[in-house]
Order: C-alpha cells, then structure tokens, then sequence
C-alpha cells in the first residue's frame, strides 16, 4: 500500500521544516527528531539548518564546541547527531542490539585486552585534550602505545581501526563534538548526563522504549511499528511493546499523541497541516541522508522505485542530496552539481537547480 500524500506533509511539518514547527537552535531541532542521520558530516549542518530558521552554519559548529550536540554510534550501527543528555540514553537503551557486531571482534584479532590497552590509551589522550582529538591523533596513540590498527589482518585492513573507534564510542567512552577541519573531533564522554536503569534487563528498559517511541512519533510521525524497527534497530516485537505504551509515555512527558492517517503522530498534527499546507507543498532542498528519506521504513508518500534508485543508484547506502515539492521528491542532485529529475518534472529542473544553490551559498558563506 502507497502512504498517503497527507502522510508526507505530516512528515515534513512534524520533522520542523516549515516555519510553525521550525526550531528556536540547533539543540531543539535535534531533539525535536530525538536523533538525525549523520553519517555525512558535511551533510549534518544543512540537515540542521533547514530545520532550525535564521541559524548560520557557525552557530550549528558552536552548538557541537559548548558540547550541547555530539555524534556517535548510538543505534542501528549508524552514526547519528543527538543531544549531549540524550547520548547516554540512546546509546545504553538500544545497546542489546549491537551484540552480532561486537562478535565481529574476534574476527579481527581484538581480543578483550586489546579493546582494553585502546580504551585506557583513548581515554588519558581524551582527558589530555578537553577540546578534542582527531580520530588520527587517536590512531597514532595507539600506535605509539603498540596496538595496530592497520596490518595484523590483511582482510581486516581499516576494519579494526573502525571497530576499535566504535566500540568506544558504544561502551560510552568517548564521542564526536567539536568541529575542526570539516572533522569532527573526539572527546570524553563519561563526563555526559547518564541513564541508569534504561539498558535491557534493567527495570527502566521497557519504559525507557516507550519514551524513544513516543519521541519517534513527536518528531518524525506519522509513523508505524515496522517504521520505529528500522530507525531504531529493535526487533519488531520489541518494536510493537514500545508502540504500545508510547502514547502513555507521551503523555506523561509532554509528547501527546494521536492517529493521523492510521498511523501514530503529534496529537495536533493533523491541524498543523491544514495551517499550514502550502508551506509543507513547497520546494525544498535537503542534504544527503536526510531523516526526511532515510528516517523510515515505509516512504512510498516521498518516493517509488524509480526515484529511489536516482537517490542511492549504486544500492550501497550512499544517498544524495534531494528537491521536494509538494510532498514528493522531484529531483537529485547527482555528481558535478548536475541535477536530476524524476519522471514527469522537468518543467521544475530551474527551480530545482536554484533550491540546491541557495543551500550551497548558505554552507559556503557561514562556513569557519
């Protein structure tokens, strides 16, 4: 079943990208989505941007420099942008899922007291440097410290160096803040706002996914079970409890919920679109990797077949920058800046190449 156009409006409107539901900072627009993808780095401040009216791309850097937004690995193996008090959360309520990754240890030769000798050594290097290490200041440190990253394994060349910065950054250790160079910079993460009781097997876990669900639909609804599965990385029965208890949890935390379209959103969703309609159908260029695509399990009301493989051509997860217009993605922007358009919208290709032009200028001109 196709979703509903109403579906992507109500997407764009919740996702704070028009100006009634726009955030007041880069924080708020973060924690509005509770996390957003942010495997590109050059790709996070126009995802935040777009969310966030009148923030320059220096204001998005200084957010990450007082420490109030980081990047890590918090679910599903993916990098994410989230709040520095939502890092501990996420990271140990949706850790029981990164079990079949950390088995990949052996593989590589990490044994225990290697992932030991690196966390000791990332650590001291961490609390040396309160504004942040380069991950290759960090690869030299091992180095130095006689821990290879590099060449034990001919098959695991790279692998170990990014199992080792990862499973750092899972086991709550450090994490990525500060932005230096296009890089974001390592730092101590103990020091962060902790989550006791939520990890599985703790007495807060079920209600803690009920809580994320909650957040999920807040920021990102409409949404379904299999929806919150995909972004999270939870099973779908794990997935279904916390739907269950997530208007509940809404509730009680200031997040009321509703059905919008058969599907779980804001409670005041469906008013938000009729005010604002003509808005949320406008065009809009957003960045690779955009929760507005990749935040779903089902976005057959954005896309179909034809446009999503205009968007990831090679099926290898690396995603392109994106035109939508009324609710659907119109065009792509390929390589060398040459736009793309999908079937029956060329008569939008002008417009569409000056959407991702005035983006372009934003980046450029606010850019350290």
């Amino acid at each position: 079943m196709v979703l509903s156009a109403r579906v992507s409006l109500g997407r764009i409107v919740a996702q704070g990208l028009v100006s009634a539901t726009a955030s007041r900072s880069p924080l708020d627009a973060v924690e509005n989505l509770a996390a957003l993808q942010g495997q590109q780095a050059s790709a996070i401040p126009w995802a935040i941007g777009v969310r966030c009216q009148g923030a320059s791309r220096a204001d998005i850097e200084d957010s990450f420099a007082r420490g109030e937004l980081v990047r890590s690995w918090p679910m599903r193996g993916t990098v994410h942008v989230t709040s520095a008090r939502d890092h501990h959360w996420l990271r140990r309520l949706l850790r029981h899922r990164r079990a079949a990754w950390e088995r990949q240890a052996n593989a590589l030769g990490l044994d225990d007291a290697t992932v030991e000798r690196a966390a000791q050594v990332a650590c001291e290097l961490a609390e040396a440097s309160p504004m942040g290490v380069s991950r290759g200041e960090l690869v030299e440190a091992w180095a130095r410290s006689g821990i290879d990253t590099v060449t034990a394994f001919s098959s695991g060349a790279g692998l170990r160096r990014r199992h080792l910065v990862m499973r750092l950054h899972a086991d709550g250790l450090v994490t990525s803040g500060p932005v230096r160079g296009g890089e974001h910079l390592i730092v101590d993460a103990r020091p962060l706002p902790g989550a006791p009781g939520v990890a599985k097997g703790e007495p807060g876990h079920e209600e803690a996914l009920a809580v994320l669900a909650a957040r999920y639909a807040w920021g990102h609804g409409p949404i379904g079970e299999a929806d919150l599965a995909r972004w999270t990385g939870l099973t779908v029965t794990e997935a279904r409890r916390a739907m269950d208890g997530a208007r509940e949890a809404g509730e009680s935390r200031g997040f009321p919920l509703a059905e919008f379209d058969g599907a779980l959103a804001r409670a005041d969703l469906a008013d938000l679109v009729e005010e604002n309609r003509a808005e949320a159908e406008a065009m809009f260029a957003l960045p690779s990797f955009d929760e507005l695509h990749v935040g779903y399990k089902d976005r057959s009301c954005l896309t179909d077949e034809a446009v999503e493989a205009l968007i990831c051509p090679a099926k290898n997860g690396m995603f392109r920058p994106i035109i939508v217009e009324g609710g659907r993605v119109v065009a792509v922007r390929a390589p060398g800046h040459q736009v793309v358009m999908a079937a029956g919208c060329q008569s939008l290709q002008q417009l569409a190449r000056c959407a991702f032009i005035e983006w372009e200028k934003w980046l450029s001109e606010t850019q350290r």
